[in-house]
């Protein structure tokens, strides 16, 4: 889930530059030397670019609307499983085949669909007297 929370974190500012990994680490309070592992991976995934300098960090390799969630979770953690397979094989395997498609269709939300989500929420939360 830090890996996800860093990318969204990303798309936030998606037209703003780069970021650089302590900011990301102290805003959403995940260990900086484990979040520097996520983003290698996912930069060898081709999810998230590194930049250089004083003014460098980490930024989306895509726009958002690019990435999908289930994108970041399998570059991460492999393929998105319900239960481990022994459980598979009982006499609900067929329940547990159905739930397993319904969680990837949700995965497959974008990035920017998040982000406007999240956009939507809080513009809601504004009131002014």
């Amino acid at each position: 889930m830090y890996g996800l929370c860093a990318v969204f974190e990303l798309g936030m500012v998606y037209h703003k530059g780069p970021i650089q990994i302590k900011d990301i680490a102290k805003k959403h309070a995940i260990p900086q030397h484990y979040l520097e592992q996520l983003l290698v991976i996912l930069k060898k995934a081709g999810l998230v670019q590194s930049y250089r300098g004083s003014t460098g960090g980490y930024a989306l390799a895509k726009s958002p609307d690019q990435i999908r969630v289930l994108d970041v979770l399998t570059s991460l953690d492999g393929k998105v499983k319900i239960v481990p397979e022994k459980y598979r094989e009982n006499a609900l395997s067929f329940f547990w085949q159905k739930t397993g498609v319904r969680i990837e269709e949700l995965f497959t939300v974008s990035l920017a669909e998040l982000i406007l989500e999240k956009q939507s929420i809080e513009y809601n939360y504004v009131y002014t007297i």
